[in-house]
């Protein structure tokens, strides 16, 4: 299909419907057009940001709308754009803005002889309204860092780590004994963070001697990431004191995750440690980002994003507040659905199983759309994300 030299696009919370068909080598236009009410000046910003950085090539305009709800005004704006081109090859992208704003520009178009597509994100097809033709397939895949920008944010750290096959043995092993390392994990979680601000060394007390700890800090050692010297522990560096601190289970997420990309074509990106700041999606802000939320590991499946929260600690503690620590990790998981637009997924990967044993904590998730894999599921992850994101075709 010859692509469309101009989209108009209505531009709204979410941006996705608006991106694939731009980025797509077969519906890439030569200028794309956000059509955009003020209350979503900063949404197209944001998302000019990224067309600008992606799509090499395209002229990215803007056209102002008045109130997003006066249907008169609207109709008058799309008329008199469609004047002042009359003849140019450009089509409508239907799926954004408000209703209103879609019936408005869809009724103009079409009165214009005009072509106007859909965007079905939940298959990444394109239909063309009015035509016989079967929904054409989207086969641009954006990358994490992509979607958060398209939504207004920053990352201002982004990791693809490179896993040694030490620190994957390592993590098979902790995996292995889910059931009984629990405890000895939490202390090793305090002493790496005890050791954080001690030039990466921290002492055992007689409190934190057992046999259970012993054995896990002797595989942290055969790993290479840290040394004991009687009571003294000592981190290689502040990567092992971090992996020590509950980073391992982060890496076995993203491992996970990447094999399972063999698998899954529509999985397109993986990424750990990702930093989200509001601000800088325009160029032209001097302004600095501020770091808002990290995010252990991220994936887009379906050009969806999906956020995974890892806990090695025990959840069954008070927080800082009121809360247990299972509450306030479901609490930060709603927060960060917000960053990827209304199709984001979100899970809760729990070593020591407390989210399992609590009912309360279970509708609690439920109700606020989180998956949970907890104790045991862990020995079967790539199962239990297949089965839960993955199979459905979602």
């Amino acid at each position: 299909m010859t692509p469309y030299d101009t989209h108009l696009c209505l531009v709204s919370a979410q941006a996705t419907p608006n991106l694939l068909p731009v980025l797509d080598e077969t519906w890439r236009p030569r200028r794309v057009v956000l059509a955009c009410s003020a209350q979503m000046k900063a949404a197209a910003i944001a998302l000019r940001a990224v067309i600008q950085t992606k799509g090499a090539g395209i002229a990215v305009d803007t056209l102002d709308l008045p109130n997003a709800y006066d249907y008169a005004a609207l109709s008058d704006a799309f008329l008199d754009y469609l004047a002042e081109h009359a003849n140019e090859n450009i089509a409508l992208n239907v799926t954004g803005g408000t209703k209103l704003m879609a019936v408005a520009a869809q009724e103009v178009f079409r009165s214009e002889g005009k072509p106007v597509f859909y965007v079905n994100v939940e298959n990444d097809e394109v239909l063309v309204i009015g035509e016989k033709a079967v929904s054409q397939p989207l086969l641009a895949k954006l990358k994490v860092h992509e979607m958060l920008r398209a939504h207004g944010y920053t990352v201002t750290t982004q990791e693809h780590p490179q896993v040694t096959r030490e620190l994957r043995d390592l993590t098979a092993r902790l995996i292995d004994h889910v059931a009984s390392a629990g405890r000895a994990l939490g202390a090793l979680n305090a002493l790496a963070r005890a050791a954080r601000d001690n030039n990466l060394r921290v002492e055992l007390n007689r409190d934190q001697s057992s046999l259970a700890l012993g054995d896990i800090v002797a595989l942290f050692v055969d790993a290479g990431l840290l040394r004991q010297q009687g009571d003294m522990l000592i981190f290689k560096d502040e990567e092992s004191r971090l992996f020590a601190n509950g980073g391992w289970l982060e890496s076995h997420v993203y491992e996970a995750l990447q094999s399972l990309r063999s698998q899954h074509e529509a999985l397109s990106d993986v990424a750990t440690g990702v930093r989200v700041g509001f601000g800088g999606a325009d160029p032209r802000s001097t302004a600095r980002a501020r770091d808002k939320n990290e995010i252990d590991v991220a994936f887009l499946y379906r050009n969806t994003l999906h956020l995974i929260e890892c806990k090695t600690a025990n959840l069954a503690q008070v927080g800082h507040g009121d809360d247990s620590k299972a509450t306030e990790a479901i609490y930060k998981m709603e927060s960060l659905l917000k960053l990827g637009g209304l199709r984001t997924k979100g899970m809760v990967v729990d070593y020591r199983g407390e989210l399992a044993r609590s009912e309360a904590n279970q509708k609690r998730a439920a109700e606020a759309g989180i998956a949970i894999v907890s104790g045991a599921q862990l020995k079967d992850l790539k199962g239990a994300i297949g089965r839960m994101w993955l199979a459905k075709g979602v």
